[in-house]
């Protein structure tokens, strides 16, 4: 799934619903507006934007009444604001879709077995991470996808900030990211985000042994209006990442967050590992 934004999906499933309610097939539509099946079958999955002279022909074609055409050409001017600043950070393709749908989430959910979210991090230990991989990030993309990340955690503060609930292993705070001095400022980051009260920091102690999530990381992304917007979920990996819409995988990507939530130690006594873990790297 490589939509990019949750009005842009709304839009899609507005479009699917108008044309079955005409018992036409996408490329039956698709051909007398002169596009072609795979176009309808992207437009309806919000995998990329309608032009608004397309959306015009396609309304026409499906003899949408005009009260109901305002709202999708609003839907359509919703899913546009915000894509084109991302685009000078040269983002690899797998990200976009991540990026945009966070911008309209309301709240996310993160496990991490082995590295510090990237909401989290902050510049140093994201540049010391995208340094490690010149495999995955040319060497003159490396600062500009830092600063990418940077901009991305501006939802985290603000009027209606993002709410945040990260679960990080145990590991991930003994990990020698970019060396003492590096790891030391990204932990009293933590300390300091967990004092907001949109972010809930949870450690997963390496005492809690096997877990849901044993073989990489968990997202998910929840919407004002589950019931139109429903969670989305995001894996990614050394080389690239991808969307997960299926209400089925999502759901289960939920419920293993929510176990490891249980195995997970108290945000006090997180609180305290974080600290402990602090002094550590300090002596």
């Amino acid at each position: 799934m490589t939509g990019s934004s949750a009005p842009l999906r709304r839009l899609g499933m507005e479009l699917r619903r108008l044309r079955t309610m005409t018992g036409r097939t996408q490329a039956d539509v698709g051909k007398a507006i002169g596009r072609t099946h795979a176009t309808l079958v992207n437009w309806e999955h919000g995998k990329t934007k309608i032009s608004k002279s397309d959306l015009l022909c396609l309304m026409t074609e499906l003899g949408v009444p005009n009260d109901v055409r305002a709202g999708l050409e609003q839907l359509r001017d919703e899913s546009g604001p915000g894509a084109g600043q991302w685009a000078v950070y040269g983002l690899p393709d797998s990200l976009k879709p991540l990026i945009s749908f966070e911008a309209d989430a309301v709240a996310v959910t993160a496990f991490e077995p082995i590295i510090i979210p990237g909401l989290l991090q902050t510049e140093d230990y994201a540049r010391a991470i995208h340094i490690a991989g010149p495999h995955t990030v040319a060497p003159e993309n490396v600062e500009k996808w830092v600063a990418a990340r940077i901009q991305r955690q501006r939802q985290l503060t603000g009027a209606a900030p993002l709410k945040f609930h990260a679960v990080i292993s145990e590991a991930a705070l003994r990990l020698q990211v970019g060396g003492s001095s590096v790891m030391t400022t990204q932990i009293e980051h933590l300390l300091e985000s967990s004092r907001l009260d949109n972010i809930t920091i949870q450690i997963l102690p390496a005492a809690a042994g096997a877990h849901p999530a044993l073989a990489g990381n968990i997202t998910v992304l929840h919407f004002a209006d589950p019931r139109s917007d429903p969670p989305l979920g995001y894996f990614d990996g050394p080389l690239g990442g991808y969307m997960i819409s299926d209400e089925a995988q999502v759901t289960a990507m939920a419920d293993m967050f929510d176990d490891i939530c249980v195995k997970a130690a108290t945000e006090a006594e997180s609180t305290r590992m974080l600290a402990t873990a602090l002094r550590d790297i300090r002596k």
